[in-house]
């Protein structure tokens, strides 16, 4: 069985008039109480009984902070951004595995993920020759997991959507790509900006809800030259994260009502 390293997001501190801060009083959501465990206990509990993962390097902390692991985990400190953290989580996994190019990212907020889960979508990425393999679940199927949710969809031709908080990536897409990943980080919230990289054709698909998963993977594989991979992912945990406080109360009762 293949074995993929993973990186774990967990930078970023929640600010006065955001929705967590009051749930986490500024420090990361990565440390909220999900039933005894953090957050971030949670998710590397489900990776490291997983048999396709292998090392764990979280991004975002700095140490432990009084957790407990099944085993070690190496740290990172916060890089300031989204993107420089997994740029730093990537590297810190070159380093540690110079032979290996194809690693995990995977967000820390979706603490109701399995071992079974983890292992069901690395499998199904095999033969693992994408740059590239992004996970998407329909509102339906997170729905009928998770009632109430109040997750944010997107409406693609193929159905309302939520982003999934793992990608697999091959590592060396960030030697050639820098300046993409950087523009695209910085333009995301700026339509035309974001317009000008990826394409207005794209953009006007996306606002006329026309857009399909096979448009995103081509114009992933025009921008990376690689080709890229979205998966319709059956399992709602993937896509579950915690955003609002409603949404960390739906999870730890979901773990609670697990573990009795």
């Amino acid at each position: 069985m293949t074995t993929i390293n993973c990186v774990i997001l967990a930078g970023g501190l929640p600010q006065p008039g955001e929705p967590l801060y009051e749930m986490t009083q500024g420090k990361s959501k990565a440390l909220l109480d999900m039933n005894g465990r953090t957050m971030l206990e949670c998710v590397v509990d489900a990776l490291q009984n997983a048999e396709t993962i292998g090392e764990i390097v979280v991004v975002g902390l700095g140490s432990d902070l009084g957790m407990t692991f099944q085993k070690p985990v190496y740290h990172v400190t916060d890089q300031g951004s989204l993107l420089k953290n997994t740029l730093a989580g990537v590297a810190k996994l070159r380093e540690l595995h110079p032979e290996t190019n194809l690693m995990l990212i995977c967000s820390t907020d979706i603490p109701t993920i399995t071992p079974a889960i983890i292992d069901d979508f690395i499998e199904k990425c095999a033969p693992y020759d994408k740059g590239i393999v992004y996970n998407f679940v329909d509102k339906q199927t997170l729905e009928a997991r998770f009632p109430h949710s109040n997750r944010t969809y997107v409406k693609l031709k193929d159905g309302l959507i939520a982003g999934g908080d793992m990608t697999l990536i091959q590592a060396d897409l960030t030697d050639h790509n820098r300046d993409i990943w950087e523009a695209l980080s910085n333009a995301r919230k700026h339509a035309w900006q974001l317009a000008r990289i990826i394409g207005f054709r794209f953009m006007i698909k996306f606002l006329l809800r026309q857009l399909t998963f096979a448009d995103i993977e081509a114009v992933t594989e025009r921008i990376t030259g690689r080709p890229a991979q979205i998966m319709l992912n059956p399992h709602a945990e993937i896509a579950m994260d915690a955003d609002k406080p409603e949404q960390v109360l739906l999870l730890r009762a979901d773990i609670e009502q697990r573990e009795k």
